[in-house]
């Protein structure tokens, strides 16, 4: 009887983890704060702690405040020679506005690059 309820347990585990890697999403996420406001394709975020989305199935960055998205992008990863140590912001001035270019993920060989054009805004 203790060995089959000892199977019983084992087979329990072994199908919850299962179960676990099998409905993880293939997200990154971070929360960070941005010091300036920049754009986003061509929407303005203003400054502030934001959480960032990257899904890796739709190349799709996403950034929140409080839970409502502020703007949506296309972006790539692409890989690091090293892990990130923290995760970071990359921008770069354009004109009189800074524009995010990519960001890191703590931990991460990879970068989110964002692409150029094809995103869509939200107010």
């Amino acid at each position: 009887m203790k060995s089959f309820l000892r199977h019983t347990l084992v087979a329990l585990t072994i199908c919850a983890l299962g179960a676990v890697t099998a409905f993880a999403e293939n997200n990154k996420n971070a929360k960070l704060t941005l010091a300036s406001d920049v754009m986003v394709n061509g929407t303005l975020v203003k400054a502030g702690e934001y959480d960032f989305k990257f899904n890796e199935k739709t190349n799709e960055l996403t950034i929140l405040k409080n839970g409502k998205v502020k703007a949506k992008t296309t972006a790539r990863l692409e890989t690091r020679t090293e892990k990130a140590k923290n995760s970071s912001v990359r921008t770069r001035s354009n004109g009189s506005a800074s524009e995010i270019i990519g960001l890191t993920f703590s931990g991460s060989n990879q970068e989110v690059v964002v692409g150029s054009g094809g995103g869509a805004t939200v107010n």
